[in-house]
């Protein structure tokens, strides 16, 4: 990428797509914060709504649903490469880029992170080499850091903005990217990036894409925030509860006030009186009817936990209701033991939710190989396209599958089609896509032996050719 110094102000276009774009994330910054501190286990109530002790209004509770309600699913979506109908070579070269562990990495936090805010960006730019950076630079960026426009029609990102620091950001525009810094004369343009022409090497990865929300819906949802709340004051009244419980209430029943204060006239403490004599107190006469009482301690009952854990329980049927999360996923023990066919059943909706988000997720993948394939060769042309023209983003399967079901699925298979790709077959038997890599290369090595003992076998059974020398007769 070629790279120009140059300072200047925001043309009027630039400007206005500047502002359009930092404005949004402006705009998002309070509530995507607001996310992050659910999700981090951060948030304190803001209004607790019934009376504490004094010395529990600091007490800090936290729940992690909400981390839950992002890591669960996120964890269910694995890439697994990609797919074209024939050969080419610059899939050989997209699967080593991708299959580089650091690339599946950024990858992984860019899908955790659309989880958590919506959507994610994942920028792709020249590294310098000289300066020991690899060829290929791939950074994620959170929506609290980036944002994009897309077009409609063709779903493609028409600009984006990357804040890479409080008074530094990147535009980038078709063809071109500028850093622009905030000067004593406002925001300017310090350098210009010559990019790839006609395309911005930016990919959203969306959660929940919909015509109304084209960069999707956060995972954590405002019933899933008061849900967590209601827990957590929940929680706080089993606390207090526990805090009387851990200290019984008795009740003295017939006692003067004497029987409290020491020899010299001086009250003796509650703690005192509790540990030392108050287990013997003499009998006291009534002034009015001059009869004999005997004091008695009386001991008062103590509130049960048994409502507030049944509330709690209550809150998380709630939370797995709105996150088609298993209910034991977080942290309320069922009964019985659940069954495999049970295990399967529960996570049934929590699968379907992501099955239903890998094409949204996949048709990312792809874009992302055009924006890698476009930096790497640094023009993106139109046989290029055509080349790429049916590349397909794989995924492992998100269920929980055990080995014995993965296996006698792919022996059916091999029974009814015995004539099948021997690819698609070993993929029915749940095999990695690498694990098909070495299986076919194992394949090729084995073929290829094989081809070789049987022509050495042929030289060695054929007859060795007899030639006559002229002038020379041979006898048979």
């Amino acid at each position: 990428m070629a790279e120009l110094d140059v300072v200047r102000h925001l043309t009027e276009p630039e400007a206005a797509a500047f502002n359009r774009m930092l404005s949004v994330i402006r705009r998002k910054t309070q509530r995507n914060k607001l996310r992050t501190s659910y999700f981090d286990s951060k948030k304190r109530l803001d209004k607790i709504g019934f009376s504490i002790p004094p010395h529990m209004k600091d007490f800090e509770v936290a729940i992690g649903w909400a981390s839950k309600a992002v890591k669960v699913p996120a964890r269910r979506i694995r890439p697994d490469g990609f797919t074209l109908g024939r050969k080419s070579s610059m899939l050989a070269e997209v699967e080593e880029v991708f299959e580089d562990n650091y690339f599946a990495a950024i990858e992984r936090m860019a899908i955790e992170a659309s989880l958590q805010h919506s959507v994610a960006f994942v920028f792709v730019t020249p590294g310098d080499v000289d300066r020991g950076e690899p060829e290929i630079v791939v950074a994620a960026r959170t929506a609290l850091e980036a944002t994009a426009e897309v077009d409609s029609r063709t779903n493609r990102v028409t600009m984006a903005l990357e804040v890479v620091g409080r008074w530094e950001v990147l535009l980038y525009l078709p063809g071109e990217t500028f850093r622009v810094e905030y000067l004593k004369d406002g925001w300017m343009v310090t350098k210009r990036y010559v990019g790839i022409d006609k395309r911005v090497t930016c990919t959203p990865y969306v959660w929940g894409r919909s015509l109304e929300r084209p960069f999707g819906y956060s995972r954590i949802t405002r019933p899933l925030m008061g849900y967590i709340d209601n827990g957590c004051r929940t929680m706080l009244r089993q606390e207090t509860n526990a805090e009387f419980y851990g200290a019984p209430q008795r009740a003295l029943l017939g006692a003067e006030e004497e029987h409290f204060t020491d020899a010299d006239g001086k009250r003796i403490s509650p703690l005192d009186a509790l540990i030392g004599g108050v287990w013997a107190l003499p009998n006291t006469r009534d002034e009015e009817t001059g009869d004999l009482v005997k004091p008695t301690l009386q001991q008062l009952q103590q509130a049960t936990f048994q409502p507030h854990g049944e509330m709690l329980k209550g809150i998380g049927l709630m939370v797995s209701s709105e996150t088609s999360i298993p209910v034991g996923y977080l942290g309320i023990v069922q009964d019985n033991p659940s069954s495999a066919d049970a295990i399967r059943a529960n996570e049934a909706d929590l699968i379907s939710v992501v099955e239903a988000e890998l094409p949204s997720i996949g048709m990312s993948r792809v874009d992302l190989v055009r924006n890698v394939l476009a930096v790497k060769y640094g023009v993106w042309t139109p046989s290029m396209e055509a080349e790429l023209r049916g590349l397909t983003a794989h995924f492992r399967d998100p269920g929980t599958t055990s080995k014995a079901a993965q296996a006698d699925a792919g022996l059916k298979f091999t029974q009814t089609f015995p004539d099948a790709d021997p690819e698609v077959a070993m993929e029915v038997y749940g095999l990695e896509k690498r694990q098909i890599e070495r299986m076919n290369a194992y394949r090729a090595k084995k073929e290829a032996g094989i081809k070789l003992s049987a022509l050495v076998a042929a030289a060695k059974s054929s007859p060795a050719p007899v030639f006559s020398q002229p002038g020379v007769t041979q006898e048979v």
